[in-house]
């Protein structure tokens, strides 16, 4: 009797089996570490990122301002000195890019145009007050790097007549004065005219003459008790009678 031949398969090595789930388990494992690792590190970017914005944003210059004038009443055409004191109460360095006056008689002395933080730098200013009487106006014009930029810094002061002849209203015509009240009117009429020579002294236009031949006689001859300069010999006759229609005009709106 011939008895089957029994053949037994090598069973599977348990240990080479383990080490091979060990091993395919191994790249999931790498992954995971890599992408926990890329997660942390753009985490860390975005935050320092953010840090920056915010102290960037804090950080910038801030103007404060403050003035002095010698005095607030001057005879007129005595020269009025006054000083704006300019200081950076921020964080970072205050550039001052430009001054400027809302006329020429007012001449301005700036000593450095750099401002660092909570330090303060002068501006003088001087006003010529031949030709004014009255309460008198006059501003200053700061271009600077803050973000509050332009200032405009304002002067008040009273110019009192000098005597019975009230104020020499003709000097407005001579250096500096003239390149405010008198040259940059040149070829100009009506609306743009009064803006040129007349609108820094009379920014509102009304005047409580409606007569057209009394507001001839103002314009021509002036009147030194007033503080009118008399534009008789600088204007042509169609130039006059151009700012008497737009005054007169003016009056009625």
């Amino acid at each position: 009797m011939i008895m089957p031949l029994r053949m037994e398969l090598p069973k599977r090595n348990q240990g080479y089996s383990g080490s091979l789930g060990m091993n395919s388990q191994a790249p999931l494992t790498i992954l995971h570490h890599l992408s926990l690792f890329c997660f942390k590190l753009i985490l860390l970017i975005s935050l320092f990122v953010l840090f920056i914005s915010i102290t960037s944003v804090q950080a910038e210059p801030k103007l404060e301002i403050r003035q002095t004038l010698e005095k607030t009443s001057v005879i007129t055409g005595e020269e009025l000195r006054g000083t704006v004191y300019i200081k950076n109460s921020g964080d970072e360095p205050l550039k001052i890019r430009g001054v400027s006056s809302s006329c020429g008689c007012t001449t301005l002395r700036l000593k450095q145009r750099i401002v660092l933080p909570e330090k303060e730098v002068e501006l003088r200013f001087f006003i010529d007050t031949r030709g004014k009487l009255g309460f008198i106006e006059k501003t200053i014009t700061l271009h600077t790097n803050a973000a509050d930029s332009p200032h405009i810094e304002t002067m008040h002061f009273h110019a009192l007549p000098s005597g019975m002849e009230g104020a020499d209203t003709q000097a407005i015509f001579e250096p500096p004065c003239a390149s405010c009240h008198l040259d940059t009117g040149v070829g100009k009429s009506e609306e743009a005219l009064y803006k040129a020579i007349c609108a820094m002294c009379h920014p509102a236009g009304k005047f409580k003459m409606k007569n057209p031949q009394a507001l001839q006689t103002m314009i021509s001859e002036g009147n030194a008790h007033v503080g009118m300069p008399g534009y008789g010999e600088y204007l042509t006759e169609k130039q006059i009678k151009s700012l008497i229609f737009f005054l007169s005009n003016k009056q009625k709106q």
